[in-house]
């Protein structure tokens, strides 16, 4: 059996952990999974990822410490620990805080480049963006011992733009998945969703601009799924609205896309983009806004699509 190990931010929702999940889930017969976490995953959705891997085969090893840079000062010594047991054959970090617990390991010796495969997934076209020199120092490390992959075009240009390399593409997999009515839809409304982290990236501004504008607005029932830094923000534009549901997840959220009549999703960039894929799979159209990763993943051509991130512009959409 070859065994791989996958270190992602946490179990929780996002693109790369999600990734890391699904490759993980894969029935290949001849490789055994692990999923290493770097900090503590605390959100509700963390003890479900925790149970899905788990009824995959999937082995998990838990981080005790929630704080991302104490987890990561913390990650060599504990790594060590995990490898001394276990001896991989391959290592498969995905994206940033990952990237760099690794390369703290190597600086420890917790392995040898020469025992083990290393390999780097690029889940986002802006990385490093608060540790410019770190990241510098990083990517050297990654370019010289890993095999190093872009999950999309912007990913890959994105890279070989910043930091000279360019890398092969390898498209994450989206599983098919049968479709369940959710419970919670609105019979006289149009029901939208956005469902993602409550991050910066995600377009939130735009989000809370767009649903504010339609608060109270008899036409639509908006779903906002997510859990991020800016929970507190959200609820307390969106919470007085009798036509908004804010929820922390769905779980199993691919089971139950179908339901909705739109997906809305105005990121301001991804790597990849893997909400509106499962969207289009279960038959319910996206309104995105053109940027790369995220128009990526629907035709040139798409009608929904929203050019320089303009409010107006999504505003009419809905209109």
């Amino acid at each position: 059996m070859i065994k791989v190990f996958h270190i992602i931010t946490r179990l929780d929702i996002g693109g790369a952990e999600k990734v890391a999940l699904n490759i993980s889930k894969s029935k290949s017969g001849q490789v055994e999974y692990h999923i290493v976490e770097v900090a503590k995953g605390n959100s509700s959705y963390s003890e479900q990822f925790k149970k899905e891997a788990q009824a995959s085969g999937i082995t998990i090893h838990c981080s005790d410490i929630s704080n991302v840079r104490m987890a990561m000062l913390a990650f060599p010594l504990r790594f060590r620990k995990i490898l001394k047991k276990y001896h991989p054959d391959v290592i498969h970090t995905h994206t940033e805080i990952p990237d760099l617990s690794l390369f703290l390991s190597s600086l420890t010796q917790c392995f040898k480049s020469n025992d083990v495969k290393l390999v780097r997934t690029i889940h986002n076209n802006q990385l490093w963006k608060k540790w410019k020199g770190i990241g510098a120092c990083v990517e050297r490390f990654l370019q010289k011992n890993a095999s190093i992959v872009a999950i999309s075009e912007s990913t890959q240009r994105s890279y070989q733009e910043n930091y000279g390399k360019r890398c092969p593409i390898i498209y994450n997999g989206v599983p098919y998945t049968v479709q369940s009515v959710y419970s919670g839809l609105s019979q006289e409304r149009l029901n939208i969703i956005f469902a993602g982290r409550m991050e910066y990236q995600k377009g939130i501004d735009t989000m809370l601009d767009v649903v504010s504008h339609f608060g109270g607005d008899k036409r639509f029932q908006f779903h906002i799924v997510g859990t991020g830094s800016e929970d507190d923000k959200v609820k307390a534009r969106l919470s007085a609205f009798d036509n908004v549901s804010i929820l922390d997840r769905i779980i199993n959220l691919a089971n139950y896309l179908g339901s909705f009549d739109y997906l809305f999703m105005p990121s301001l960039f991804e790597g990849l983009a893997l909400t509106p894929i499962e969207a289009s799979f279960a038959g319910t159209p996206s309104i995105i806004i053109d940027v790369e990763g995220l128009s990526e993943t629907l035709p040139t051509d798409w009608p929904l699509k929203v050019e320089g991130n303009s409010l107006e512009g999504v505003i009419s959409i809905f209109d």
